[in-house]
């Protein structure tokens, strides 16, 4: 089993090469799928990193612009789409920092900082369907007050569905810095959500 996943591994590693390199040549069916493949990662990331309305596409728009300006530089040493998380999460951070930076939310009901449930509204009782809103909205308010180091190794780990591996370089940290972080931001989370 493990030889089936390394072989679509390497599979996939390939095609990110090969997208890169046409991409870099002008090739605009690459520059297409570059964008269909990648723009609702970088729309997400910025949504969940509290990046909200018009704001959040030109965040996202100059996102995808700088990475392709950037694809020079991309060694393949990791995933296209590790690598343009990275990139995603260092350009979000500038706009923070930005003075000119605008409108951004904190966490509102109608972003995506966390995805749908599984569990279509239509099949839940009324009464359900409040509780998980409220569920939701707490949780989103949780992540919201964790510290940035933890936060970003959370959302990393569980929105983004990274492995240890994939955030430590994402984020050029020890694997162990990493654990720790997304230790201690589980425990905050279950300390807030659940009561000490």
């Amino acid at each position: 089993m493990a030889r089936t996943s390394d072989s679509a591994g390497e599979r996939c590693h390939e095609q990110d090469l090969e997208l890169a390199r046409r991409c870099r040549r002008g090739d605009e069916d690459a520059q297409r799928s570059f964008v269909d493949r990648f723009g609702s990662l970088v729309y997400s990331i910025c949504g969940r990193r509290g990046i909200a309305g018009p704001d959040r596409d030109d965040v996202a728009q100059q996102i995808l612009l700088d990475a392709f300006r950037a694809l020079p530089w991309y060694r393949g040493t990791s995933r296209l789409s590790t690598w343009i998380y990275s990139l995603s999460l260092r350009r979000v951070a500038d706009h923070f920092r930005s003075p000119q930076r605008r409108d951004v939310a904190s966490g509102s009901p109608g972003d995506d900082t966390f995805p749908p449930s599984p569990t279509s509204s239509r099949d839940q009782a009324p009464d359900e369907q409040v509780l998980r809103a409220e569920e939701g909205e707490r949780l989103r308010q949780a992540v919201s007050r964790l510290p940035e180091p933890e936060r970003s190794v959370v959302l990393a780990y569980y929105l983004g569905e990274m492995s240890v591996a994939e955030i430590a370089d994402t984020l050029n940290m020890p694997k162990g810095t990493v654990k720790t972080r997304l230790h201690r931001g589980r425990h905050a989370l279950r300390k807030e959500l659940m009561g000490p």
